[in-house]
């Protein structure tokens, strides 16, 4: 039982081997029905034309004299034929042995028959049909069972039918013929299925060697070792393409635990500055100050990190949630200018205290299909990137409109702007276009983490966000999601 059960379920290579074996045999079969049943048309057709060659060359001896058929040369001398020797001398012959003749007379009166031929079970058809012009051939048996082809033809003389012919040979040998035949294929057939078998196998095994080595590579990679690949045949062939794509999805997995161990540096760099603080804060209020004050300055500054360290979990969650598929989103009908209108609306307190001017074109009417939550978060982390990093006295406009079927989110600043090599990165987890800069009002709730979120809110509802910048001059986000026509 161990051993089916390795076998089974069974190998590609024992899969082929029996595909292979099925497929031979099939073809086998059918080859040798195809064989056997030409091998015994030709054995008949060559037994019809023995026995019309034969009944010519008797017919061609026997002519008629005064009404009396006479026998000449060779016919005249077969074992039997004469009536005289055949009571005399001539025992009854074996249709097996015996030579199977037959010579009747013009009214179907038999003249001269072999011995062997009385064995035969002969229709009336076979002198009938002769008698009238027809030759007739066709399978009769003897009193033993035994089938004999018999042929009947006309003796003709002066274009006048004299008689009839009638020329047998039993089909014994024939049958015996064709037996050893079906005997010999059946001997042989196993044979040849057995070897191309274990041909086929070996002819696998060789040809899954290259895959073998990939299955080693594999698993040498598997211990952690991303740098290494799997080698490349230089066959241009299936294996190819399968090292191919191995070493693409390796140099896939490789990227992304890059990011895994930069997405959990940068968040535990980000968790670790809001803790830190609200310690800190925290040992002071433990030194027992005197000044009411002062603990009240201690715990809206440990409630301002706590509110920031809140956020920047929550932000953490959502995309985790995300990368896992188990963030649904909600499908309803919104009317985008009005949301980005208020939206707007709410991040005055923020430019005033950023002392930029905030300008709206919303006049539009845009509709999607989308949840409404995320949508906002779009919008205010937009404006929000866009108030913290423009210069004082610098303007942000908002610009909502409908293009080509889609709805366009446009939010342009005058702020410091990005550098060209840095674009590409920009909505990466975690990301500083500057390392060393922060924002300028430290009250603000942003995790780092908010055009991540902005870029996978976009893809959710099959839209697509972009970025134009210049150092010094401004960036432009634009986004773009499907426009839901008016019914």
């Amino acid at each position: 039982m161990k051993g089916v059960h390795r076998l089974y379920p069974l190998g590609i290579r024992l899969q082929l081997m029996l595909w292979y074996s099925a497929i031979c045999t099939v073809l086998m079969l059918v080859a040798g029905t195809l064989f056997y049943t030409r091998f015994q048309t030709r054995l008949a057709s060559s037994l019809d034309t023995a026995l019309q060659l034969q009944a010519q060359q008797i017919a061609g001896d026997i002519t008629e004299e005064r009404g009396v058929l006479t026998f000449h040369d060779a016919t005249a001398d077969l074992p039997g034929f004469d009536l005289t020797d055949r009571r005399i001398h001539v025992p009854p012959a074996d249709v097996n042995l015996g030579i199977l003749v037959r010579v009747l007379a013009g009214d179907g009166t038999p003249v001269r028959t072999t011995p062997a031929f009385d064995q035969l079970q002969v229709p009336q058809e076979s002198v009938r049909q002769p008698l009238s012009g027809l030759p007739w051939q066709g399978d009769v048996t003897s009193g033993e069972g035994q089938l004999v082809r018999l042929y009947s033809r006309a003796l003709t003389q002066d274009n006048q039918i004299i008689g009839v012919v009638q020329v047998g040979t039993s089909l014994t040998q024939m049958e015996s013929v064709l037996q050893e035949v079906v005997s010999e294929l059946l001997l042989i057939a196993p044979v040849i299925l057995l070897v191309g078998a274990l041909v086929s196998y070996w002819l696998a095994s060789r040809a899954f060697l290259p895959i073998d080595r990939l299955i080693w590579a594999a698993r040498v990679i598997k211990e952690g070792d991303l740098h290494q690949r799997v080698p490349v045949p230089k066959a241009q062939d299936e294996v190819r393409a399968l090292a191919l794509t191995l070493n693409d999805m390796i140099d896939s997995l490789e990227r992304a635990f890059q990011r895994q161990r930069r997405f959990v540096a940068d968040a535990s760099h980000e968790l670790r500055t809001p803790v830190a603080v609200i310690r800190s804060k925290a040992e002071m209020a433990l030194l027992q100050l005197v000044s009411p004050e002062d603990y009240s300055s201690l715990l809206a500054m440990i409630h301002q990190e706590a509110e920031r360290l809140g956020h920047l979990i929550s932000d953490l969650l959502t995309l985790s949630r995300a990368d896992e598929g188990k963030l649904q989103l909600e499908r309803e009908v919104i009317r985008f200018d009005h949301l980005v209108q208020a939206i707007a609306a709410t991040t005055e307190p923020l430019a005033t205290e950023c002392q930029v001017t905030v300008q709206v074109q919303a006049d539009e009417l845009v509709m999607v299909r989308g949840d409404e939550t995320r949508l906002m978060q779009v919008v205010l982390n937009l404006l929000e990137n866009a108030l913290l990093y423009t210069n004082e006295g610098g303007q942000v406009q908002v610009v909502v409109q409908a293009r080509e079927h889609q709805a366009v989110l446009i939010v342009r600043d005058t702020g410091i702007g990005i550098a060209p090599q840095q674009l590409p990165q920009l909505f990466e987890r975690f990301y500083r276009v500057d390392p060393a800069r922060t924002f300028r009002y430290t009250n603000s709730s942003n995790s780092g983490l908010g055009l991540s979120i902005v870029k996978w809110i976009v893809k959710a509802h099959g839209g697509d966000v972009k970025v134009e910048s210049q150092v010094g001059q401004g960036s432009t986000f634009t986004v773009t999601l499907p426009l839901l026509m008016e019914t």
